[in-house]
């Protein structure tokens, strides 16, 4: 759930001849969890030189892998996913070492399944999204119900579900999950829902619940805080900051993402800071002080780049790709928006791409502004449209994803029609009166309800006692975040079937059906039934 560290207490103690690696790695484990990873790594890492030597037995290899589980901790928090994966092999190859000549007596399952999960949120990370999942589902298969590690790792890997479910928007299912989580954690430890309060909060920002979300975020910083968990607690002040800018307060979102970001240098946390970064950079852009947004945005890239991280890399090349084109180079904004495109596009993000689509089109209309040639305004124009319309068409489809209720309305109103009437104000520039007529029929024929959401949420009935602080004995434990599809059928809701297409003219060939199978075609999904249905 997030980058805890794993000490050396097992079903059984690994005795008095690993007594001084256990001891270096539990010390430096609680220097990790403070920040101090320049003081743990280098304690870690003797720790595991004691264990290469050729008579190790079953409890040797159980702390190499857990020593070698917080050395790739510590790799993957200061931005070097490659060290972090290839140390994690090393310690799973430990663990199964250990199972093998001594089977669980050390408790090396769990210390196995920890691992896996961590591995998968580094595979997050690079993009590799099936990967991740299959790390996360060996993680499950392992992992039983009965003790209180085994109940950690199965909040941590609910938690992981509903990361993976919100970055592929199924919002649905990922509240699902999220609830799930919540519920875990609290009758675990309270300690452990700060994750799942942020991962809701992300949820009602998607619905533009703002002031619910600062709420759960606000709450979050407070259970890691109390917990001693500093990178987290500045994530939830991060997160407070983008909710800032989204109401509109900039000086206060500015304030909040600067001081999580000072939090996160401080916690030698260098691959999270660059991702504040590149939220900063476009906050100062949309306020209008671009000099600071390219001051900000080109380390946050090139960290970015370096790291491997890939899905924050796209969100830093868009905002890139807005800066040169509001400088007029639009060709060097085109391959930025491109790169990110492609990134999004590995990554199996479908509204993300057609979200890059729509700030490429923006892109285009303004080159059409500044082009004193009617032939060429209208080539960029078309442009334009090209790919608005396809992004605004795949975008209403999204609410078919969504039960009926606020949440896919709240999408309607604040997504999907904007999108649309982008498209729409770019063919009544090109004067297509025709594939109006169609795109306002089509618009008309989707499906919408304003039934009460499946499930009302009150997240807090009274404010909740601070949750405790940890003792100096306490289980130092090792999770992260992790991906998996949005494929799994466990949290089934109702949804509606796609819409029918539409024959508006009976007498001509529908203007708007190839723009569906282009939709279609682009984005890799349907958005309309194989039903053809006369409005007439």
């Amino acid at each position: 759930m997030n980058e805890h560290f794993l000490g050396l207490w097992g079903k059984e103690t690994s005795g008095p001849r690993w007594a001084a690696a256990r001891e270096l790695n539990n010390n430096a484990a609680k220097l990790a969890l403070q920040g101090r990873n320049r003081e743990a790594k280098p304690m870690l890492e003797a720790a595991a030189a004691m264990t290469h030597v050729d008579d190790v037995d079953a409890a040797g290899l159980d702390c190499r892998a857990r020593v070698l589980g917080n050395l790739a901790a510590i790799a993957e928090g200061r931005g070097e996913p490659g060290e972090a994966l290839h140390l994690a092999e090393q310690a799973l190859a430990a663990c199964l070492a250990a199972e093998a000549e001594a089977g669980d007596r050390y408790g090396t399952v769990a210390v196995r399944a920890s691992l896996l999960i961590n591995r998968s949120q580094t595979l997050q990370l690079l993009g590799r999204l099936e990967a991740a999942l299959a790390d996360l589902d060996a993680a499950q298969a392992i992992t039983g119900e009965d003790s209180d590690d085994e109940t950690y790792l199965q909040v941590t890997i609910s938690n992981s579900r509903s990361v993976v479910l919100i970055n592929l928007e199924r919002w649905d299912e990922a509240e699902a999950v999220v609830r799930r989580t919540l519920e875990l954690a609290a009758a675990r430890d309270p300690r452990l829902t700060g994750h799942p309060h942020t991962n809701l909060a992300m949820i009602l920002q998607s619905r533009n619940e703002l002031d619910a979300a600062m709420a759960h975020l606000r709450l979050a910083e407070q259970i890691h805080t109390a917990a001693g968990d500093a990178p987290f607690a500045a994530l939830a002040i991060a997160n407070q900051g983008r909710v800032a800018l989204r109401s509109g307060d900039i000086t206060e979102g500015q304030r909040l993402l600067a001081a999580a970001e000072q939090a996160l240098n401080a916690a030698e946390q260098p691959l999270r800071a660059a991702e504040l970064r590149c939220t900063r950079a476009q906050a100062a852009f949309e306020a209008g002080d671009p000099e600071l947004a390219r001051e900000l945005i080109g380390p946050a890239i090139t960290a970015l780049r370096e790291a491997g991280h890939a899905v924050m890399l796209a969100e830093a090349l868009a905002v890139q790709g807005g800066l040169l084109a509001a400088d007029g180079e639009f060709d060097a904004a085109e391959d930025a928006y491109i790169e990110a495109w492609r990134v999004y596009e590995a990554a199996g993000a479908l509204y993300h791409l057609t979200r890059i689509d729509q700030l490429r089109a923006f892109a285009f209309e303004r080159r059409a502004e500044r082009t004193a040639d009617p032939e060429e305004q209208y080539r960029f124009v078309k442009f334009a449209f090209d790919l608005a319309l396809p992004a605004a068409l795949f975008t209403d489809a999204v609410r078919h994803g969504f039960t009926p209720g606020r949440a896919r309305e709240q999408w309607a109103a604040t997504v999907a029609v904007p999108a649309m009437a982008h498209a729409l104000t770019l063919a009544t520039v090109l004067g297509d009166g025709s594939l109006i007529s169609e795109i306002l029929e089509h618009m008309s024929a989707t499906v919408s309800l304003h039934a009460p959401a499946a499930v009302d949420y009150n997240p807090f009935a009274e404010p909740p006692a601070p949750p405790p602080v940890p003792s100096e004995g306490e289980l130092l434990s090792f999770t992260a975040s992790a991906l998996v599809t949005g494929t799994s059928g466990d949290f089934p809701a109702t949804r509606f079937a796609l819409p029918p297409r539409l024959r508006v003219n009976p007498w001509r060939e529908s203007r708007l059906e190839p723009w569906i199978q282009e939709t279609e075609r682009r984005y890799g999904l349907p958005i309309r039934s194989d039903e053809v249905i006369d409005t007439w």
